[in-house]
């Protein structure tokens, strides 16, 4: 059973990943290809269903990328779905206290950490192709409650303190909302918020992350020491891409 979060050394690294809002297994596919450790299926905010979702985890794994889900709630039925169509990483949002993640941990874990649905014929048990590996799968399920509101961060360590979640993944986005700075990552009291609970989350032994473009607040965050770092999405390159390449055409036109 291998750590996914140290090279085949055994030396920690950091995984980049890229997140996928399109629902495209083509797409998830590609970024796997080009190299991204981590591929994020979004299925808060995006249209992607389970057999979609499903598909972009095959696509992802078979080209040596981890596939992480991020569901859009914590009930058990998200969860354990979640897991069974094969995701590496559940990040379930808005997870505010630690009765909640508890919750994360009671429907993504086997028993004696949590109460996980037994089983045998989903991807992640490989379909019963032999018998169920509770502790390889207990092990190699790693669930990060999302501290994305200003009542997350004053319940960090509580969160962290949970037995049987990896880590944290901090949501910038909700949080700079919160802050009452919609959507400004440069803001000093919400990269001081980020990096507070990063630091918390390594000086307990556990995993941080954080869904962010290259800038300001990613440079603060893995100064700090978050692992698990999402930097780049489909829509976001797409978006930079076209526009540069449209004004291009444009300017020429005029000339």
């Amino acid at each position: 059973m291998r750590d996914i979060f140290t090279d085949i050394h055994g030396q920690p690294r950091i995984l980049l990943g890229a997140s996928i809002n399109s629902a495209s297994s083509r797409t998830a596919e590609l970024a796997a290809r080009i190299g991204f450790d981590v591929i994020w299926i979004e299925m808060e905010h995006a249209s992607a269903d389970l057999m979609t979702a499903e598909a972009m985890c095959r696509a992802a794994q078979a080209n040596g990328a981890l596939p992480l889900v991020r569901t859009s709630g914590y009930r058990r039925e998200q969860i354990l779905h979640a897991l069974e169509i094969g995701a590496s990483i559940v990040v379930a949002p808005l997870v505010n206290d630690a009765e909640t993640a508890r919750e994360v941990v009671r429907h993504g874990k086997f028993r004696p950490i949590g109460e996980r649905g037994y089983n045998t014929r989903s991807r992640a048990a490989d379909f019963g192709l032999e018998p169920l590996p509770v502790i390889r799968m207990n092990a190699e399920t790693y669930l990060f409650p999302q501290v994305e509101t200003c009542q997350a961060v004053a319940n960090v360590e509580g969160i962290l303190a949970v037995e049987g979640i990896a880590g944290i993944l901090i949501g910038p986005g909700d949080l700079s909302a919160d802050l009452g700075c919609p959507g400004d990552f440069t803001n000093p009291a919400l990269i001081d918020m980020t990096t507070t609970c990063i630091r918390a989350a390594r000086a307990a032994g556990k995993h941080a992350g954080i869904l962010v473009a290259p800038g300001p607040l990613l440079d603060a965050a893995i100064a700090a020491g978050a692992d698990l770092c999402i930097i780049g999405s489909d829509f976001g390159a797409m978006i930079q891409v076209w526009r540069s390449q449209l004004e291009r055409c444009q300017a020429a036109q005029v000339k």
